[in-house]
């Protein structure tokens, strides 16, 4: 009896062990989307791990009805550098693009930023942008 109950522990703590791997990948990470240039167009570009692929979400408030292109960039919203994956323009406040070849931690590893421009016209203005950081810990 003292065997089997010692055999059970031992499966539950390889079970326990399997669902939680000390260092997982991360799987969803939400971006805060500040303000740029006085445009009042805040919200959130959620990102999600689906398989080797990473899906981001763009949710803006206070964005207009025009195509507003959106990128992620190198550096940070203070000091933008280039593109390094293009995403779909944000209309009517909404985007939705699979970014192929990426994970979540690839992209917290460098330093990046999320950003939407005003229109394909005014690319230079940005009126949306959020630095891709790891969350804090509580």
């Amino acid at each position: 009896m003292k065997n089997a109950f010692i055999l059970l522990t031992s499966f539950a703590l390889v079970a326990v062990m399997q669902l939680a791997p000390a260092g997982a990948a991360t799987s969803t990470l939400k971006v805060t989307l500040d303000a740029q240039n006085g445009s009042g167009e805040t919200g959130t570009a959620t990102l999600t791990q689906v398989g080797s692929d990473v899906q981001v979400v763009i949710a803006l408030k206070g964005a207009p009805t025009t195509a507003q292109p959106a990128h992620i960039h190198n550096g940070v919203c203070s000091d933008l550098g280039g593109v390094v994956h293009p995403l779909s323009n944000v209309v009517n406040g909404s985007s939705t693009t699979t970014v192929k070849g990426v994970t979540i931690d690839g992209l917290l590893k460098q330093t990046s930023a999320i950003n939407v421009h005003e229109s394909a016209d005014n690319i230079s203005k940005y009126v949306a942008c959020g630095n891709i950081t790891a969350p804090t810990s509580m």
